[in-house]
């Protein structure tokens, strides 16, 4: 009898100590109880819906299922099932999305850092809200070379005829340019171009725009606190940011004015960006690359005090802010555009 209440109270015990810890960690906000981890490695997988399998080049493996968090090798080639879609991460600010029944190889150029890839069936949506570097598509109708931020869809037909609509930005097909709002078709020689209704679209694109939407309520989520604990003064690229408590990566640009080429911005960038050499309260801005907007007050529109949404349409790049007021964690988004509702419409391209 001794001992039964001698375990009562201590188990009463344990319970008070237990529930003052809960209610403890109840009164922080969830997201300053995160640990971020950066990278700026391309092919890691991001996301799997349904049906997705991986074939390892090194070592040579049969299909295998993938999962979120995996890591592509150059060579590891990817399925889709009749009901399955992955997201893949490229260099940061670029992602890649395979829709159902598709197949690609990831071939990244480890010598060059440069994304390249091989669609070999199906649809593929590459979203590109930074062009530091070019991505290489290549699909049985042609060679594709994209060198500025965008929006850029990708079908291989069973007879290996290639279409790419150009939605943002443009891009080399065959060498030949394919600019915003045409159809370019391939097969194996010059692309015939073609005007395509922007407005209608089918489930992979819709899909596309709702993980835009959803990646950048990530990036507004981001804790400048936490990544101040958790991230280096050093910071001065562009990387992918990894959220251990939501159990998902985000964009994290090096500083502000980036923006998906859907038309929202990225609200949240590198805490110490007005610290960095190249910030503009050190008067001077990086030279060469960077993204598709421009120099400050040029094509994204400048910044002046704190005000948001002056200048630059929707998917532009957006380009750096101009002039500020005073040091902010999180500087006003350029080039964002306003938020728009997604077309409707089944019909594919």
């Amino acid at each position: 009898m001794k001992y039964s209440r001698l375990a009562f109270s201590l188990a009463v015990v344990l319970l008070i100590a237990g529930s003052a810890v809960a209610q403890e960690r109840k009164q922080l906000p969830r997201n300053e109880q995160s640990q971020y981890i950066v990278s700026a490695k391309s092919g890691v997988v991001n996301l799997v819906d349904g049906d997705v399998n991986v074939r390892r080049l090194k070592p040579f493996t049969l299909p295998e299922m993938l999962i979120a968090g995996d890591a592509l090798q150059t060579g590891d080639t990817v399925r889709t099932g009749a009901a399955g879609r992955t997201e893949v991460l490229l260099s940061p600010g670029c992602f890649l999305r395979l829709g159902e029944s598709s197949e690609f190889v990831f071939l990244f150029d480890e010598r060059a850092d440069q994304d390249q890839i091989k669609l070999l069936k199906g649809s593929m949506i590459i979203e590109a809200s930074v062009s530091d570097l070019p991505i290489f598509v290549a699909a049985p109708g042609g060679d594709f070379a994209i060198n500025r931020s965008g929006l850029y869809r990708f079908n291989v037909a069973a007879n290996g005829e290639t279409q790419v609509a150009v939605r943002k930005g443009r891009l080399l097909a065959n060498k030949t340019t394919i600019k915003e709002g045409k159809l370019g078709t391939l097969n194996g020689g010059s692309p015939e171009i073609a005007a395509f209704n922007k407005k209608e679209t089918d489930p992979l694109e819709d899909w596309s725009r709702e993980r835009a939407r959803t990646l950048i309520a990530a990036n507004k989520q981001l804790s400048t606190r936490a990544m101040k604990n958790s991230l280096a003064q050093e910071l001065i690229q562009n990387v992918w940011i990894y959220d251990s408590f939501y159990g998902r990566y985000t964009f994290l640009p090096v500083t502000g004015g980036f923006s998906s080429p859907y038309g929202w911005g990225y609200s949240v960038c590198n805490p110490y960006w007005y610290a960095a050499p190249w910030s503009p309260y050190n008067g001077s801005w990086p030279r060469g690359g960077g993204n598709a907007g421009g120099q400050p007050g040029s094509g994204g529109g400048s910044s002046s005090g704190g005000s948001v949404g002056s200048g630059g349409s929707a998917g532009s790049g957006g380009g750096h802010p101009g002039s500020v007021g005073s040091p902010r964690a999180d500087p006003p988004v350029r080039g964002g555009g306003p938020e728009r509702e997604p077309a409707r419409g089944g019909r594919r391209w």
